[in-house]
């Protein structure tokens, strides 16, 4: 079994169950089961489903975007009180560690588990089939005293896509529900994968919080300013295209990312253990986040350096006009909504291309 922080995953229970952040699962909820077609498949992925995964039954399936790269599939077990939901969407970043740490968060939040022994919990990590990767999924299984016998959490990436498995039951214990996700694991088809993801690491707490500074200021930008930035930023983002699109030797290490003491229910606050000023906050666990990062743009700018808060879910990104200093993540989360971006762009092969916003006279 691989350990993971227990004292964290507890401390988020306790957290965000007190305040009521999440709501119960889904897959409880939906409507009964339509007759599907003989096989489902999601064009964008190449992920492919039979009317029957692992003695499930295959119900309905939801699109939680406009263009289709987040999508979910219920599916139902009757006879053992039984039911799961498959997830496969894009993310930034592409993160096992840190979208793990959100959903393990909403997870234990749940209402509907009850009361959860921390020190039962199974956390293991597991090898997803497709060659994406040895040892590169996370499992969680627990018992439960509420109004299910047993939950369970899976993630995993193949080739940029996020998977993720959230799979309950009534009467199954933990042992036998997590027999029942690793056959469900292992019959999930997708397209061989062509970059392997990195082993499993656990994202742990940092060792001190982030310090506070005197508080930034947004800078106002003129037309030359905006065109410059946008240029920065268009240059930057070809760069990430082409690196998505290239094969990666297998297990190519991810950043190390530690939790932040200012991590809520509602958001996980990270940052680089490399030391690297700046911070990510990952919204929820749907794979939206605000990355703020320091930047330089030469002589020719004033101020040539600042830092940036990039809004991103891994299929477009939206970037702020910058901040004199580190901003704090609650002016990081004041932005979406309220400020216009500077700079917009596609962040895959079939929707590249950037938009540059510079102000009106």
């Amino acid at each position: 079994m691989f350990a993971i922080n227990r004292f964290a995953a507890l401390a988020a229970l306790a957290v965000a169950a007190g305040t009521g952040a999440f709501a119960p699962l889904v897959a409880q909820e939906q409507a009964p089961i339509a007759r599907p077609a003989a096989t489902w498949s999601h064009d964008r992925s190449g992920l492919t489903l039979p009317t029957e995964v692992a003695g499930f039954a295959r119900g309905d399936s939801k699109q939680y975007d406009k263009e289709g790269y987040n999508i979910g599939i219920a599916f139902r077990d009757p006879a053992s009180g039984t039911w799961a939901d498959l997830f496969i969407y894009r993310a930034a970043p592409a993160s096992v560690a840190v979208w793990g740490d959100r959903a393990a968060a909403g997870m234990f939040a749940n209402p509907m588990l009850g009361e959860v022994d921390v020190n039962a919990v199974s956390i293991a990590r597991f090898t997803p089939p497709g060659g994406a990767g040895t040892n590169s999924g996370l499992r969680i299984v627990t018992p439960t005293k509420g109004e299910l016998a047993s939950s369970g959490l899976a993630l995993w990436l193949h080739d940029g896509w996020l998977v993720k498995l959230r799979m309950s039951s009534k009467t199954l214990d933990a042992a036998t529900l997590e027999a029942r996700m690793t056959q469900f694991i292992a019959a999930v088809t997708l397209p061989a994968a062509t970059r392997p993801a990195p082993a499993f690491a656990e994202i742990r707490d940092c060792a001190a919080p982030m310090k506070p500074g005197k508080k930034a200021k947004l800078v106002k930008l003129d037309m030359m300013g905006s065109i410059m930035i946008g240029g920065l930023l268009a240059g930057i983002n070809d760069e990430k295209i082409g690196d998505a699109a290239a094969a990666k030797p297998a297990g190519t290490p991810e950043p190390v990312w530690c939790r932040d003491a200012g991590s809520q229910p509602q958001y996980g606050i990270y940052r680089r253990e490399d030391g690297t000023e700046g911070y990510l906050i990952a919204l929820g666990d749907t794979g939206t986040s605000l990355a703020v990062a320091g930047y330089d743009a030469g002589p020719l700018m004033k101020p040539s350096k600042g830092f940036l808060v990039k809004q991103s879910d891994g299929v477009t990104e939206q970037v702020y006009p910058p901040f004199d200093k580190l901003p704090t993540p609650q002016q990081a989360l004041g932005l979406p909504g309220n400020v216009g971006p500077v700079f917009t762009a596609g962040l895959l092969d079939e929707n590249k291309g950037t938009t540059i916003r510079v102000p009106a006279k």
